[in-house]
């Protein structure tokens, strides 16, 4: 995988000497243009004067081929030395030609009864604008060089700080989730250390409820256990059938209260996760009130509790089916097991203007409204309760409630007996 300074060295140096190659091809182009005019200029100023004197060509803007011919006997009657005589072109000004593979530029004119022919080859004006091009170039290699160094140096010193961030959190132990200091990095850096701090935060969060589970749990499970190694003993011990059928009655009773807490502790653990954008399917409050009703309408007969459904439209959200369907358990559990014999629950769906909700109101003992803030806590119950209880399901139904952004109202059940538990989800678009 390519690291961020080796992208910014690479797209930087590559950037640099593609300036580079540009800049120099441009002033190859432009020298190049001047050399040829210059050359253009000479040549004609040479056909001008053809019977000078000229030494050898040293300077290569000096190797040209100078040609004077009669204009009626077409004799030679001038030539110029150094480079091979070629022969005669009938042009009249400037022109480029192929001559032996080679490309030349020839100026002819008739002069005064004369045909001068002037010519040089093209590859020594190009070989002049290189040189030219090399000596006015190389300050800007120097500089390139310089450049190069500088964007090594300066990506160096900018990444550091990325550097600093990750060191600091390479070098913290599992258990150190205290935020990053932000005070000395970048602007650009800082909302990645935001964003860390804040994913810490939510896992020094999660840590610390799990260990608050884990530690409440152990404390509620011992009691029960305990209880059920002194039960078990007083089976044992019973002196005679009758005594040992009432000890093992308390046992299977005991039994199903641990059993009941441990299910409820494992609902709890399963619920506290949040939910992924898949659980959220649409759901019907209507059929699961429905088939609540048939889940409970055993125990709601064995203790002579009506339970009813009162749904008059099709309530849709959407959510977590499994988890609604625990959560309405949960509070048709606890209506049934603290409502009085002879009692009545009601199961409600329905929309609170554009607003779907579900409730479960009893005509029970109800709670008293300073204990109400504290229903949702793990294991609490409230003075004076007769059924037996874990005190998870509140817990759980808050957790479920939450994962649905919704909001749970307690008020008084119907005459101002029972309790009235509301769970008001948010508005839902038409499915």
């Amino acid at each position: 995988m390519r690291t961020i300074r080796r992208q910014l060295l690479v797209g930087l140096l590559g950037a640099t000497l593609l300036c580079v190659v540009g800049a120099g091809a441009s002033l190859y182009r432009f020298l190049r243009m001047e050399t040829n005019e210059l050359a253009d200029l000479q040549l004609r100023q040479l056909a001008v004067a053809p019977d000078s004197s000229l030494p050898a060509p040293e300077d290569p803007e000096e190797e040209y081929v100078l040609q004077v011919w009669d204009g009626k006997s077409m004799q030679v009657l001038h030539m110029s030395h150094g480079l091979k005589p070629l022969m005669r072109h009938d042009v009249q000004g400037f022109e480029t030609v192929k001559i032996d593979g080679h490309h030349w530029r020839l100026y002819g004119e008739d002069r005064q009864g004369r045909f001068v022919q002037v010519a040089q080859p093209l590859a020594v004006r190009n070989k002049l604008a290189a040189e030219m091009a090399l000596r006015s170039g190389s300050p800007l290699l120097v500089f390139a060089l310089v450049l190069g160094v500088l964007v090594v140096v300066v990506v160096g010193r900018a990444l550091r700080p990325l550097h600093r961030l990750a060191q600091g959190v390479e070098g913290r132990s599992p258990s150190d989730l205290s935020p990053l200091p932000t005070d000395d990095l970048s602007p650009e850096l800082l909302p990645v250390a935001a964003a860390l701090n804040t994913l810490m935060g939510q896992f020094d969060e999660a840590l610390t409820s799990q260990r608050t589970f884990v530690a409440d749990a152990a404390h509620e499970l011992r009691s029960p256990l305990t209880a059920l190694k002194l039960q078990l003993q007083l089976v044992e011990r019973a002196p005679n059938d009758e005594a040992r059928a009432a000890a093992l009655a308390k046992l299977h009773e005991r039994l199903d209260r641990s059993t009941h807490l441990v299910r409820q502790l494992l609902s709890l653990a399963r619920h506290e996760a949040a939910l992924t954008a898949a659980q959220h399917k649409p759901v019907s409050l209507s059929e699961l009130l429905e088939a609540a009703v048939g889940d409970h309408s055993t125990l709601a007969e064995s203790r002579d509790i009506d339970l009813g459904v009162e749904a008059p439209c099709e309530v849709l959200i959407f959510g977590d089916e499994d988890g609604l369907r625990v959560l309405l358990n949960n509070l048709i559990d606890n209506a049934l097991r603290y409502t009085q014999r002879g009692g009545r629950v009601d199961l409600q769906a329905d929309y609170d203007g554009d607003r779907p909700f579900l409730r479960v109101r009893d005509n029970g003992p109800g709670v008293a409204e300073e204990y109400r803030a504290r229903l949702f806590d793990r294991f609490f119950r409230p003075d004076g309760q007769q059924a037996w209880g874990a005190g998870l399901g509140l817990s759980i139904v808050r957790n479920i409630a939450d994962h649905h952004d919704a909001e749970i109202v307690l008020a008084e059940g119907e005459e101002g007996r029972g309790l009235s538990v509301t769970v008001l989800f948010p508005a839902t678009p038409k499915i």
